[in-house]
């Protein structure tokens, strides 16, 4: 610990300079936080320093608003650990790595890191945290200040001594004070949009009664897929939600699964309509009250466009009147889709509106702009036409959360899809595609039913391209439905989704209904990186409806595939040309389009980094109980804990490691920790608590028997 004269200065520095009296100001209902300007103004190298295609402003903004927080945190810091808001030509390093070298390397990634440490910092506590320095001596703080002076004082002790520590908060104070004048913009609250009823005047894109699943969502982070730059790195929908497709996305995607290709697409509201060509086929239509909609991906153009494509000359339609067909023309990955996008007067907006917490972040931009819920009140009790406002979700929703403890060391990945989603073990979080069902689990519980909707989990950390085994059950219908393409898929990933007949870079399990024989088989399918190296493993299909146990393996050194039922090994070959890149997410009962959904249920997903044996296998399919993938008895020091978490209505800010009701101070959300342990022998209750964006909280508990009990814990980073 500091010595008690040391503290007692510290102390009286911190008074002087972070218990200033801030004023807070909201940030203007625009959302511009006038970080660009601000730079413009000094002399340092951030006004017209650019990273992948993105200036310093974009980063911090984009940032700031994901999590937030005040650019001007950011601003000051920059100032206060490397100059770079007065010091014209500071040392490159700097522009690297600007808060410390104990951070990542790129001038984004730096921004990331101390975004997630201050909002972590923000709270909340149930005690003042220490902090600890890398002299080895420690100081605990005071919550009797503003709950930013906290989170800057915890984040600048990363990587200094007591006595660095102490200059930099000093630079940081001054700085804050020259810029900002002890002026807080802070990003509060904003009331939700007015409802559909006043303003709405969009009608449905589609005939009524289709099925739709949504797939994609206009990314109020940074929408710029039509500008051609570089995306974020964080997406977040109308509902303030980050789990969700895609980032840069400027537009809607919807997906039709009983007519993929083929759906009529109908006009939004009566205008101008232009059909063009560029792209792929699309419409454009201009309606009267300055606004526009786009309809893209198209596989035809109604007759009224005959002899009027990619020509000056519109078409006057009215709301509801078939301009096209949907399809996949275009630069479309994978399923075709209705690209649905609107713009006023030019710029990008969101036809649901804003819903989340403080100003949209896409008002921050020259291309994008706030604007109300614009589907028309009819509409209202349909799809996902209803207002939030209306369907009342603006009730705080707790985060959905799960830990592990000490998962097998050759676990990468475990969900028993017992009710949602979330995975127990692995990195990242699921994305859904519709409205998930489920129906009764293995033994009990719920299963995830594999129809319209999808479910999609990132491959990186999750799958091992080069050898693995993938495990679950799944639950076979009485009869599968029909479709143009005879095949039910449970899993798939492919790194070229659109490369048919090839698909190279692919790896799935399917049931063929017209397989070998022209009978029913069970296929594991590979394919290579070459032309021609498709590869189905397949085995008859003698199962019969109910739950059962189906497993694959793969080895690339050997080129061996083994297909396994119900724990028995049906099929095997060696020699196989395997793929070696497979794409970046692992899709949950669908490939392409023009297959029918199987109408499985699928549970107990399991992804082993290493091919099981014969026997592991048939041991995993006698286990028809959902046991915990971690460990209930620890006897090492050190535990590992994988933590996973979904918020509903913003993105998890803050974690807190606690055990018998004590929570230590709150961490950054990672995707597991490791912590370790004092000696002391015992029965304890484990704890996480999740914290979103809004501040809303989960806690998941866990008893254990534990040869040590809990104090200090670090990240890990994954």
């Amino acid at each position: 610990m500091l010595r008690i004269a040391h503290r007692r200065f510290l102390c009286i520095l911190l008074l002087a300079l972070l218990l200033l009296p801030v004023v807070p100001v909201a940030a203007q209902a625009s959302g511009d936080l006038g970080v660009q300007r601000l730079l413009d103004a000094q002399p340092g190298p951030l006004r017209t320093f650019t990273e992948d295609g993105r200036s310093a402003a974009t980063i911090i903004e984009s940032a700031a608003l994901y999590y937030g927080m005040s650019p001007q945190i950011h601003l000051a810091l920059l100032e206060a650990t490397a100059n770079l808001l007065s010091d014209p030509t500071p040392n490159p390093l700097t522009l690297r790595q600007p808060f410390g070298s104990v951070g990542p390397n790129g001038f984004a990634a730096q921004i990331d890191w101390a975004t997630r440490e201050l909002r972590a910092g923000l709270g909340p506590y149930d005690r003042p945290p220490t902090v600890t320095f890398r002299d080895g001596t420690s100081l605990t703080l005071t919550l009797d200040q503003a709950p930013e002076g906290v989170a800057v004082q915890r984040f600048l002790a990363h990587g200094r001594s007591a006595a660095q520590w102490r200059a930099v908060v000093e630079r940081f104070g001054q700085a804050f004070a020259r810029y900002f004048a002890n002026q807080l913009t802070t990003i509060t609250p904003a009331p939700p949009p007015t409802s559909s009823g006043e303003t709405g005047f969009l009608r449905q894109p589609w005939p009524a009664g289709t099925t739709v699943v949504h797939l994609a969502y206009f990314d109020h982070a940074y929408p710029n897929v039509d500008s051609g730059e570089p995306g974020n790195g964080y997406v977040v929908n109308y509902l303030g939600q980050g789990n969700v497709q895609y980032d840069g996305h400027d537009g809607h995607d919807y997906y039709f699964p009983d007519a993929p290709v083929g759906t009529p697409i109908l006009a939004a509201a009566d205008g101008i309509a232009y059909a063009r060509t560029h792209r792929g086929l699309g419409v454009v239509i201009v309606h009267p009250n300055g606004y526009e909609t786009v309809y893209w991906h198209l596989s035809a153009f109604a007759p009224i466009f005959a002899g009027l494509i990619d020509r000056s000359q519109g078409v006057a339609v009215r709301a509801g009147e078939l301009i096209g067909t949907s399809g996949r023309s275009g630069f479309v990955q994978g399923t075709p889709h209705l690209h649905f996008e609107v713009r006023y007067h030019g710029r990008q907006v969101d036809p649901y509106g804003w819903y989340g917490s403080g100003p949209t972040p896409c008002a921050n931009y020259a291309g994008c702009l706030a604007t109300p819920w614009l589907w028309h009140a009819a509409l209202v009790g349909s799809y996902d036409f209803t207002p939030p406002d209306v369907r009342g979700m603006q009730t705080a929703t707790p985060p959905l959360g799960s830990m592990s403890v000490n998962p097998p060391d050759d676990l990468l990945f475990a969900a028993d899809l017992n009710g949602h989603a979330l995975q127990q073990v692995g990195r990242g979080f699921p994305t859904f595609h519709g409205q998930l069902r489920f129906s009764p689990g293995v033994t009990t519980g719920q299963a995830l039913l594999l129809d319209a909707a999808a479910v999609t989990y990132p491959l990186a950390g999750n799958l091992h391209v080069a050898t693995g085994t993938i495990s679950l059950w799944a639950n076979l219908p009485e009869r599968y439905p029909t479709g143009p393409i005879p095949r039910h898929y449970l899993i798939a990933a492919s790194a070229r989704p659109d490369d048919g007949p090839d698909y190279r870079g692919t790896l799935a399990l399917r049931r063929d209904t017209v397989g070998p024989g022209e009978q029913p088989a069970w296929v594991f399918w590979t394919s290579g990186e070459e032309v021609g190296s498709q590869h189905l493993l397949s085995a008859p299909d003698t199962l019969e409806p109910g739950w059962h146990h189906l497993a694959i393996s793969w080895d690339g050194a050997t080129g061996r595939k083994a297909l396994y039922l119900d724990g028995r090994l049906v099929a095997t070959a060696t020699g196989v040309s395997l793929p070696k890149d497979l794409g970046d997410v692992l899709q949950i009962g669908r490939f392409t389009y023009g297959g029918s959904s199987s109408g499985s249920s699928l549970s107990r997903l399991r992804i082993y980094n290493r091919p099981l044996s014969d026997r592991e296998v048939a041991d995993l399919a006698e286990e028809r109980a959902l046991p915990n993938p971690g460990r209930d008895e620890i006897r090492e020091r050190t535990i590992r804990i994988d933590t996973n978490a979904l918020a509903a209505r913003g993105g998890i800010v803050a974690v807190q490691l606690g055990i018998n009701g004590n929570f230590e101070a709150p961490q950054p959300y990672y995707d597991a920790y490791y912590w370790t342990l004092p000696e002391a022998a015992g029965m304890y209750e484990l704890a996480v608590r999740y914290t979103d964006r809004e501040g809303n909280t989960t806690t998941i508990t866990r008893l254990l028997q534990l040869a040590y009990t809990t104090r200090v814990y670090l990240p890990l980073v994954k």
